[in-house]
């Protein structure tokens, strides 16, 4: 999942959201991190359950293996994280009864306000986020390509990325189902998570 997949995980748990969203900053043994307000320390946690169990998941590695049979080798589930995050904005009526705008205010709210506990890599990251609206690029065909090749330019080595979203249009019906079907098992499985790991 990317940004907006991991927000959408946290969305009834809002004080998860700062340190979910930033989680990728944090590297390393989570020891590390025990200054952090117990707030934005599960929120990290959250985090890396949501990575794990996406990682892991046999749909999302059918995802992938559609992407590979394409010819994408080193980005093939890159590509199906930032593209997941296309399918859960295309479908936000599916999702949520607030409308995709409310969500973002909701997300900007609650990382404005822990700015001072997130990584500077972050809160650098997050001003470019923010400025140039990324997360409402995602639901149009146009705004992904625009993120693939911003991706693309930030791995530093030779990728396909450029390519996975035409390889999605093509193979979309087979992708959503998997798409679906992952969205209904990580929801599930995350609020246990959140209820049995971090009340």
């Amino acid at each position: 999942m990317n940004f907006v997949g991991h927000a959408y995980i946290a969305r009834n748990n809002p004080t998860l959201i700062a340190g979910n969203f930033a989680g990728d900053s944090y590297k390393g043994n989570l020891d590390k991190f025990i200054f952090l307000p117990s707030h934005i320390l599960n929120g990290v946690k959250l985090h890396r359950y949501i990575d794990n169990y996406t990682d892991t998941s046999p749909l999302i590695k059918s995802v992938g293996k559609i992407f590979q049979n394409e010819g994408v080798t080193k980005v093939a589930y890159i590509a199906s994280d930032i593209i997941l995050d296309h399918y859960i904005t295309k479908n936000w009526s599916d999702y949520s009864t607030k409308s995709f705008p409310e969500f973002v205010d909701i997300i900007y709210a609650q990382t404005d306000q822990n700015l001072m506990y997130l990584e500077e890599d972050f809160c650098f990251l997050y001003e470019r986020l923010k400025a140039q609206k990324w997360l409402f690029q995602y639901d149009t065909e146009e705004g992904i390509n625009r993120i693939l090749w911003q991706y693309s330019r930030r791995l530093g080595f030779d990728n396909d990325l450029l390519k996975c979203m035409s390889i999605y249009v093509t193979e979309k019906a087979k992708i959503d189902d998997l798409y679906t079907d992952f969205m209904a098992s990580i929801v599930e499985n995350s609020n246990k998570f959140i209820q049995d790991s971090l009340k």
